[in-house]
């Protein structure tokens, strides 16, 4: 605030007040995985937004989900490489799981917030449509 940056201020203010209104919903302070997950989901949203606003060419829109967009990865922790999901993917179906299910709950379990499901998910899908029935 004291920066004068309003973007960062006015992005943070809104992950902020998401987040106090996660803790109101369950009654008990939000811990780092649900904050990790709802700073994710306001990226997501401006992503859309930004999808939107360049379908309509709105330069202004644009620019300012970029930005947001940009924000709120720095407040996000590294995730994990595709090279590294694959292997544990791999790993995990090596082990007996031959189910999309469980391999996405064996990776979660493993990364954590760091795991981007999305790919997580297409490269499970791939690796198990190559597994041998």
């Amino acid at each position: 605030m004291k920066s004068g940056d309003t973007r960062r201020t006015m992005t943070i203010r809104g992950v902020l007040a998401e987040i106090t209104r996660v803790e109101k919903d369950v009654r008990r302070e939000a811990n780092e995985t649900e904050i990790v997950q709802i700073i994710k989901r306001e990226r997501a949203r401006r992503e859309e937004a930004l999808g939107f606003a360049k379908q309509a060419n709105r330069a202004d829109l644009i620019d300012q989900n970029e930005a947001e967009a940009k924000i709120l990865a720095e407040y996000l922790p590294a995730e994990v490489s595709a090279d590294d999901v694959r292997a544990a993917v791999a790993e995990i179906i090596a082990g007996g799981a031959s189910q999309m299910g469980p391999v996405m709950k064996a990776l979660r379990d493993r990364f954590g917030a760091r795991l981007d499901g999305k790919l997580a998910s297409e490269l499970a899908k791939e690796a198990l449509a190559k597994k041998p029935a």
